[in-house]
């Protein structure tokens, strides 16, 4: 992978974080601690990230390039792959943002519910995507961003379980 590609992956994904972050710190209660402020922007980052991922995977370009890489990783069920794909980091995204935005409001049972499902697709999602990424018969021409090393779905998949941790560590 070459440096560029490093530096625009992670450009992408630092621009999402500060536009998070200075959307939810309007949002922050004062008595917050460090730990529940990060927790919200990761909430907030990983929602955002999700739901635009698998909104864009929907339309031409992305959704050529989704059909190309499940084709060529040999998924099972090829049309059901994609569609869990596409519908699953749009769900996992949703759930995410509903936590952020009305999490206080949320029966607490129900919050934790909806982030561990938000959590366990991303993982599963994110899984999928590794392993496509490391079989030598998916070129980087139809990955994310055309990189064969799957920096970036480890990056999100780390950041979702940080938030887990973050949001078990704050109950």
């Amino acid at each position: 992978m070459s440096t560029s590609q490093l530096i625009l992956e992670l450009s992408l994904i630092g621009t999402m974080f500060l536009v998070t972050g200075v959307f939810l710190f309007r949002s922050f209660d004062t008595k917050d601690t460090l730990s529940i402020k990060v927790q919200k922007i990761l909430t907030g980052l990983l929602g955002a990230f999700l739901l635009m991922a698998g909104t864009v995977k929907v339309f031409d370009p992305f959704t050529t390039m989704f059909a190309k890489q499940i084709a060529l990783s040999e998924l099972p069920f090829p049309a059901l792959s994609r569609w869990a794909g596409q519908l699953g980091e749009m769900a996992a995204g949703a759930l995410l943002l509903i936590i952020m935005i009305g999490g206080k409001r949320m029966d607490g049972e129900l919050r934790d519910k909806a982030m561990l499902l938000s959590i366990l697709l991303t993982t599963v999602i994110m899984l999928v995507a590794v392993y496509v990424h490391l079989l030598p018969n998916v070129p980087a021409e139809v990955l994310p961003l055309q990189s064969k090393p799957p920096v970036m779905t480890l990056i999100i998949l780390a950041l979702a379980w940080l938030n887990a941790y973050l949001y078990k560590l704050n109950r």
